[in-house]
């Protein structure tokens, strides 16, 4: 996008409505500083304020990235050119690294037919589950469903809240059982295991990512990553190398004595990637790790997943409702009402096509639920 063609556009609406900086400002709840500055091509609106200056200034969201008034007959052409713009400028520039061609990849992860069934659900209990509901006020959250991730993979799931992606997560983290179906991670069924023998394999074999970070506050950044260690039991004289290093990679290493409340919540959330890696897991869960971050953040541990893919080898399951997240993926379930509905390999696309395929792919789901309903009630 060209920012300085923006700004003189979103000046020359302003001046035909006939107010100055601070009237705009003022209409927009933000300082006359702002406003200058995104007239000056020196920054951009925030999101948040995109739909209202839009409404405002009485121009459509494509109109004003592309810094120009669009002619109803070039509004296809160009939507869709500025939709690409737009995605370019958000996501950056790459190139997909594909794996070797004839490598065969052993599976970390393989669900078969698995299904969780919650019975008994009282009326008004997560309202997110209510249109699972059987007869007997039982919930089908998940209804089975089968995958595998092969090692080294960084695969997403999708879906809208009360989909079943969260619920299949904590089945995978052995945080739940699953009414039927198995479970596979590196070759061991983990569905029969016992409580204890499954946190004692949670330990060993699993690293985990939430969207709160889950560090402790009391400790330092290097104690919550060598923490991870010390209940492996990795001796100490291993532990400061391996954190140094891995610290490094991830570019928080002038940060490993600060507290996690001293620092930004994306350094908060790479210092939970690294206490995730540093004990070597089968495969790391992600649990919306984008949910509490900025666009800069998010785009910073993305990153960071992509390269622990890249340099350690390490398999992540993410889930996510976003569709920026999503990108960065090599692959993408999509799931819906308990099932997985569709699924989409990146294969050779860099991050700017996959995100486009995405959206139809969401679109088309969604159309399909659409038909449903007019069927229903033509």
């Amino acid at each position: 996008m060209n920012q300085i063609k923006i700004g003189a556009f979103i000046s020359e609406r302003r001046k035909a409505k006939g107010w100055t900086q601070s009237q705009l400002a003022e209409k927009l709840e933000i300082t006359d500083k702002a406003v200058s500055k995104w007239e000056t091509g020196r920054s951009m609106p925030d999101l948040s304020l995109f739909l209202p200056l839009c409404t405002l200034l009485e121009v459509t969201l494509n109109e004003l990235f592309a810094g120009e008034c669009i002619a109803e007959e070039k509004l296809k052409e160009k939507a869709d050119e500025v939709l690409m713009d737009v995605i370019t400028n958000w996501l950056g520039h790459d190139k997909w690294e594909t794996k070797e061609s004839g490598t065969v990849l052993q599976n970390v992860l393989e669900v078969e037919i698995v299904s969780k069934l919650y019975e008994n659900i009282s009326t008004g209990h997560e309202n997110i589950l209510e249109q699972h509901k059987t007869e007997n006020n039982s919930v089908l959250a998940v209804n089975d469903v089968s995958f595998q991730i092969p090692h080294g993979s960084f695969v997403g799931i999708m879906g809208a809240s009360g989909s079943g992606k969260t619920t299949l997560l904590n089945l995978i983290a052995t945080i739940d059982k699953p009414t039927n179906g198995a479970v596979r991670i590196s070759g061991q069924n983990i569905v029969d295991m016992p409580d204890e023998a499954a946190a004692e394999f949670r330990r060993k074999h699993l690293g985990f990512v939430f969207q709160e970070y889950n560090l402790l506050e009391t400790l330092t950044i290097y104690e919550n990553i060598a923490l991870a260690l010390t209940i492996k039991e990795v001796s100490k004289e291993k532990i400061r190398p391996m954190i140094q290093n891995l610290s490094e990679k991830l570019d928080i290493s002038a940060i490993l004595d600060k507290f996690p409340y001293e620092v930004s919540g994306g350094q908060r959330q790479r210092c939970a990637c690294a206490r995730a890696i540093v004990v070597n897991p089968d495969i790391i869960l992600a649990d919306e790790p984008t949910g509490a971050l900025d666009s800069h953040a998010a785009r910073q541990l993305l990153d960071t997943f992509a390269m622990l893919c890249r340099e350690f080898s390490a398999t992540i399951l993410m889930v996510t409702h976003d569709v920026m997240a999503a990108s960065y993926c090599d692959r993408i379930l999509f799931m819906k009402d308990g099932e997985i509905k569709a699924a989409l390999n990146r294969e050779q696309e860099n991050k700017q096509t996959f995100f486009t395929d995405i959206l139809k792919q969401i679109e088309c789901i969604e159309g399909e639920n659409h038909d449903v309903l007019e069927a229903v009630n033509p």
